[in-house]
């Protein structure tokens, strides 16, 4: 992990690759675990462990070409090479979980794992951490145990996809209703995706997970008013004027 500073001198946490640390889990349907061990194994990037019971994703060989907001493979220190993108798990044979501790992270884990693994092997739901950490708030273990506290299921999925696919229908009466209220998504929340809708470059998952972003910075720097329903209708606007 990474320590950055904002405006008020308080500390972000930050991963090694300069991303806002913030837990993200996607939930896979797969055929079968051996089918899928099988494909991770051909790969150089990934490494089982089995004290954890996971799979490390390396950012390295095959991983090595991905790039994130804040810059690439070669960006990260010799010394520190190679680190730990993500965990992949299996919590039962049909199921397989991959985690990181950034939005970027499970975006581009998506789009890098989808072609590898095959049509078979679906992402079907999502969990974050709606919010950023501060460099004092704990020990990294801990702080991902996050993922698994208080959390708040969401069905039926609504809002965030409809607007990846159609930015008026995203700024109608959900949007409306959302901001009358003021209500704004939990501060752990696992809600289903959509992947009979979903592109092969993730471009739902993408901005469903951008906008949580933009929401959890906003209000690390302070702008708790902000909801995501208000964050959407903002991006709407926008793109209409462009």
């Amino acid at each position: 992990m990474k320590l950055q500073s904002d405006t008020k001198n308080r500390r972000l946490l930050a991963t090694m690759t300069n991303e806002p640390f913030q837990p993200v889990r996607l939930y896979y349907s797969i055929p079968d675990r051996s089918v899928v061990t099988e494909k991770l194994g051909a790969l150089k990037c990934m490494l089982e462990v089995p004290p954890e019971r996971c799979w490390q994703w390396l950012y390295q060989a095959e991983a090595a070409t991905i790039r994130f907001p804040t810059g690439g493979y070669d960006d990260v220190p010799k010394e520190k090479r190679p680190i730990v993108l993500g965990r992949i798990r299996f919590p039962n044979n049909g199921g397989m979980t991959l985690e990181t501790n950034s939005i970027p992270r499970a975006i581009e884990g998506a789009r890098f794992f989808g072609p590898r693994l095959g049509s078979e092997v679906v992402a079907i739901r999502a969990r974050i951490v709606n919010r950023c950490f501060a460099a004092d708030e704990g020990k990294l273990d801990e702080l991902v145990k996050t993922l698994d506290r208080d959390v708040t299921v969401v069905d039926p999925r609504e809002g965030e996809a409809a607007f990846a696919r159609d930015f008026e229908r995203a700024a109608g009466e959900f949007t409306e209703r959302k901001l009358a209220s003021g209500e704004d998504v939990p501060m752990v929340e696992d809600f289903p995706l959509a992947p009979e809708e979903e592109t092969p470059e993730f471009r739902c998952l993408a901005t469903t997970l951008q906008l949580r972003s933009i929401r959890a910075q906003e209000h690390w720097l302070g702008n708790t008013h902000l909801t995501l329903a208000a964050i959407i209708v903002q991006a709407v606007k926008e793109n209409a004027q462009g």
